[in-house]
């Protein structure tokens, strides 16, 4: 991924310097620094997405069709954790928490084990399509 765009002021340059100096001098570690070298920096938004959503949705599918009778269900609920659902969208499972993140997808509190977080794997599908069609 390339790096964000970063801007770049010298605070010299803004009607706060005296502020930002008088607070960052409060601490004394900063007694010996050069005051006069301060920047302040922003960088540019990233928009968050999913690099390939068509190849997750046809993973997931896929998976489904084959696997589905190997699913656990309590009571009428797929569960699924999030290392099964990673699994089956063949993502990682830092990359998962990302999605859930940025809400590319929500996982559900379980209404069969209490204190139990799933992924049912056809909302899951309804949401990356659902995303997918919002682009």
């Amino acid at each position: 991924m390339p790096r964000r765009k970063q801007y770049k002021i010298s605070a010299r340059q803004t009607a706060i310097y005296s502020v930002i100096v008088a607070e960052l001098l409060q601490n004394p570690e900063l007694a010996d620094y050069d005051m006069g070298t301060i920047e302040i920096s922003i960088k540019k938004k990233i928009t968050p997405r999913i690099q390939n959503i068509d190849l997750a949705i046809a993973n997931l599918k896929r998976y489904l069709a084959i696997n589905r009778d190997h699913i656990q269900i309590l009571n009428g609920e797929m569960i699924v954790s999030k290392k099964e659902i990673a699994r089956m969208l063949k993502i990682s499972r830092p990359t998962l928490d990302k999605w859930i993140k940025e809400e590319f997808v929500n996982p559900v509190q379980s209404s069969v084990l209490r204190d139990t977080i799933i992924f049912p794997p056809d909302q899951i599908l309804k949401q990356l399509q659902n995303k997918k069609s919002k682009k």
